[in-house]
């Protein structure tokens, strides 16, 4: 006698036996998921900066293979090409760090000396006013507990303890996982033609059927997001530069500081602009309150200027994403990952938007065939 099996009743148990397990065991996969990402965030945080400096190799490169068009010569291409990229961008933190950090001293002891002030004025009220000096001649010493300050004290300084050991933990966890993706992205910068091709043949293998599809894919994904890196920190340049040579023509406070965070803050889309010049306002009002609606006045005339001038002549229709679904990527990202992912969904979302609109066009003008005989 023959045992007759349906197919889909199998298919049906194995459903079941499965969310059954994920409804069981779903902390403990959880926990196992968060610890494997943990592991894998050095790695991750390392493939970024690799993807990012990869974008200056290329230039090196090729203008090494203009410099130098011996064979002996070529194979030094990716060793100066690596050395090139990363001093570049450490040249330009360090630029950046030394521009920065003095006139941030500068405000800051600005801001001491406004704050000693109001703080002085605060003491000398405190002291001359009568219902205070009452309400302190009423208070019974008595009745404050030695036990419970000897327990708060006790605290106070355990919580002290304890914040230090987390922030040191932090610090030295941080550092570690900052070497281990530094080191990491030089080895995918050093052997990328390798893992390229060791992809290519693991897609042939196993995904044959879908290699044109997803090839498309990628270098859709590729093309956006290198177009938006690039053309957002040409044009973060741009708009840092001007500030700062509009602010020193008008002889504004902290024309330095202040353009490097507009600079900064051109990254990200949209915001950016609005914390930029909402930190320049607010450091501006501490030196002169006059000086810092001139301020106001100038970065939004700058920030119109640059969204209908310099974005579309440096960036371009590289991207290709109308602005509403750019307002939709910024609003997606920012409730996802704060500043990171508004940074991250825009050419995430000009990937998708150009990879449906050409499907789209493809399936609503197909191309006819012709039959040869």
């Amino acid at each position: 006698m023959k045992l007759h099996i349906n197919k889909q009743h199998v298919s049906l148990a194995l459903a079941l036996f499965f969310l059954y397990l994920a409804i069981t065991f779903w902390p403990h996969f959880t926990h196992w998921c968060g610890t494997f990402f943990a592991a894998l965030t050095p790695l991750l945080i390392g493939a970024v900066i690799a993807y990012i400096v990869n974008l200056l190799l290329r230039q090196y490169e090729t203008l090494y293979q203009h410099l130098f068009k011996s064979k002996r010569a070529a194979k030094f291409k990716r060793l100066w090409g690596i050395v090139l990229s990363y001093l570049t961008i450490f040249l330009i933190l360090a630029i950046v760090v030394r521009l920065v950090i003095p006139e941030l001293i500068s405000c800051i002891q600005l801001l001491i000396n406004n704050h000693s002030k109001v703080i002085t004025r605060f003491i000398a009220t405190f002291e001359h006013n009568s219902n205070i000096q009452e309400a302190l001649k009423h208070l019974d010493p008595r009745q404050l507990s030695w036990a419970k300050a000897e327990k708060y004290l006790s605290y106070g300084f355990g919580g002290t303890f304890k914040a230090l050991v987390s922030t040191a933990s932090s610090v030295v966890s941080g550092t570690a996982t900052a070497i281990v993706a530094f080191f990491f992205s030089i080895y995918l910068l050093i052997y990328k033609e390798m893992l390229a091709r060791q992809f290519t043949r693991l897609i042939n293998t196993y995904l044959s059927r879908v290699k044109l599809p997803l090839m498309y894919a990628i270098r859709t994904f590729d093309d956006c997001y290198s177009n938006y890196i690039a053309g957002q920190c040409k044009d973060a340049a741009i708009l840092g530069i001007a500030c700062f040579i509009g602010m020193t023509i008008m002889r504004m406070p902290y024309a330095t500081m202040i353009g490097v965070v507009t600079a900064i803050g051109a990254l990200i889309p949209i915001v950016g602009a609005i914390l930029g010049a909402s930190i320049g306002v607010i450091l501006i009002f501490a030196v002169s309150p006059m000086q810092s609606l001139v301020f106001l006045i100038f970065i939004v005339i700058l920030q119109q200027f640059d969204n209908r001038v310099t974005y579309p002549l440096v960036v371009g229709k590289s991207i290709g994403l109308p602005s509403v679904w750019v307002f939709a990527a910024v609003i997606v990202g920012g409730s996802l990952s704060g500043i990171l992912g508004m940074m991250l969904t825009v050419p995430l979302f000009a990937a998708i938007y150009r990879i449906v609109a050409t499907d789209v066009g493809r399936r609503e003008h197909p191309q006819p065939t012709t039959n040869l005989k």
